[in-house]
């Protein structure tokens, strides 16, 4: 019985978190990227990447976070919150590839989103797994 109500609550999406972590991340990512590099940032020499480990980075941040404060379970939530703010990244920052076309930028854009879900993902797994150790140390003291 534990088993099933544990893969329910897994399976089953809390809306407010997936919102939370959208919000966190526009919040905490998209803005103080626009105020620390601007768009100029992905036109000068390795900007593009910089900024691809700046924005992945935070993105694995934020959902630790996610997955540290909420209660019970949140890994899928974060995941398709970084999905959101991947979409976002792209219609903010169209102009690097206004001129791409066909099966490469789509294959660009799925995997962006994949590796947004994984990193969301991930983040939010390391931060249950924080969780799980603090509440175990607080049980054992």
């Amino acid at each position: 019985m534990e088993t099933n109500e544990s893969q329910r609550s897994l399976i089953s999406i809390d809306w407010r978190w997936l919102i939370v972590t959208y919000c966190f991340l526009v919040l905490f990512g998209l803005f103080p990227s626009f105020l620390a590099f601007g768009v100029g940032t992905l036109f000068r020499p390795l900007g593009f990447w910089w900024f691809t480990l700046w924005a992945g980075g935070g993105v694995a941040i934020i959902s630790g976070y996610i997955g540290y404060r909420s209660r019970g379970v949140t890994i899928l939530e974060p995941g398709f919150g970084s999905m959101l703010y991947a979409v976002t990244l792209l219609a903010a920052f169209e102009v690097p590839w206004k001129n791409a076309e066909g099966y490469r930028f789509i294959m660009f854009r799925i995997a962006l989103l994949v590796f947004a879900f994984l990193i969301g993902s991930g983040g939010a797994a390391v931060g249950e797994w924080l969780q799980l150790r603090k509440e175990k140390k607080d049980l054992g003291s």
